[in-house]
């Protein structure tokens, strides 16, 4: 685990990382060593042969190869992407199979926060799911929420290092007999705080076939609680027509759910009118440009980022899954893009201060953020 001490002098906020995409490969090899995994597999159980889940550098070869595959083969529409997606989400085995019990959810959540911290980030936002973590976590699905939300609460209680816990469920799981959507939003709403908040994700594939109008009466309870939302929305499809994820998810997560912030949120750039809904109504824009270029949704240089920025909306810049893609650190994604985007230094400070007008925190919290980035207060390990 690091110092502690921030090392980059460029102060970021972190608000769409997903918990085990954001594990460093040199914590997955370090549980692999503690749990006795001495294969890496993917989520459907298959052996990934040549990697060794307690090398780092095998670790970081197999993700470069993951990353690999995705650039040199980039999908006509993302409707023909299904099989790319669901090899993704399979290459996600490899770091929940290093999470085998609730004091490891915890630490590894508290040790990733300090981490991010570390990198410059004033406040990270990690996301996931309780029943993925079931897989491999011998325990109810409402103590590894437990276990998440208290690697949170740890690092800011320990360290003053900010984060919040958001609890996700795949839309293409969520509903149905023993679906996801109803008992997440019921645990969300259990343990959020208004001093302390849990969100509350809708993620998963195809964006389409599960509307966000579908999930309303299924999130009602974490709606009334007051957990804040955020949907991936308006990611899955491929400019000019955007198809596969039209900017209409993007205004039915808001109208119809609520939603405080839209993940990705790329089709807007098709839609004035849905850009205009999302300022008005203050709703944050999570960007991932670097992970939209590597799905083969948006090439970074297409990316629509500066023209939110031109106009005015409360977009910020992210992770999102930087096992799998990279940068680790929303500073160095910066320094990945900005060329690409013709994207000055000063973009960086307005994307940090956009994230912490969005944030998922408490009032006195978001004042203490705003003032740590302007420099009226100094942390020290």
């Amino acid at each position: 685990m690091t110092s502690g001490k921030w090392r980059d002098p460029r102060l970021t906020i972190d608000l769409h990382r997903h918990f085990e995409a954001g594990l460093t490969p040199e914590t997955i090899a370090r549980l692999a060593a503690r749990n006795g995994v001495t294969e890496a597999r993917t989520r459907a159980g298959q052996i990934v042969a040549g990697v060794d889940p307690q090398d780092p550098d095998s670790i970081r070869r197999y993700y470069s190869s993951i990353a690999a595959g995705f650039t040199s083969a980039p999908p006509e529409r993302a409707s023909d992407s299904h099989a790319g997606f669901a090899r993704f989400v399979d290459s996600f085995g490899l770091p929940l199979s290093v999470l085998r019990t609730l004091d490891d959810l915890e630490q590894a959540v508290f040790e990733q926060l300090i981490d991010c911290a570390v990198a410059g980030s004033l406040h990270t936002e990690l996301r996931g799911s309780p029943f993925t973590y079931r897989d491999t976590v011998d325990a109810p699905i409402d103590e590894i929420a437990v276990a998440l939300v208290r690697g949170v609460e740890r690092a800011w209680d320990e360290r003053a290092v900010s984060g919040t816990f958001i609890l996700a469920f795949s839309r293409q799981k969520g509903l149905g007999t023993g679906g996801q959507a109803a008992r997440v939003a019921a645990l969300a709403a259990k343990l959020h705080r208004a001093d302390r908040p849990v969100g509350l994700d809708i993620a998963g594939f195809p964006e389409t076939v599960y509307p966000p109008r579908l999930f309303e009466d299924a999130l009602r309870v974490a709606r009334e609680a007051g957990v804040p939302l955020t949907v991936h929305a308006g990611e899955q499809g491929i400019c000019p027509d955007f198809v596969d994820a039209p900017p209409e998810l993007i205004v039915d997560a808001i109208e119809r759910l609520g939603a405080r912030r839209i993940g990705h949120g790329t089709s807007l750039a098709a839609s004035p009118a849905a850009r205009a809904l999302v300022g008005e109504r203050g709703v944050g824009v999570e960007c991932c440009p670097v992970s939209n270029e590597c799905m083969g949704f948006m090439p970074i240089a297409d990316h629509p980022l500066p023209l939110f920025l031109a106009d005015g909306l409360l977009v910020s810049l992210c992770t999102d899954d930087p096992l799998m893609f990279g940068p680790f650190s929303v500073a160095e994604t910066f320094d990945a893009i900005a060329a690409r985007l013709n994207l000055g230094p000063g973009a960086l400070p307005q994307l940090t201060r956009n994230a912490i007008e969005c944030a998922f925190v408490a009032d006195d919290r978001r004042q203490l953020l705003r003032k740590r980035e302007c420099g009226k207060v100094q942390r020290e390990g």
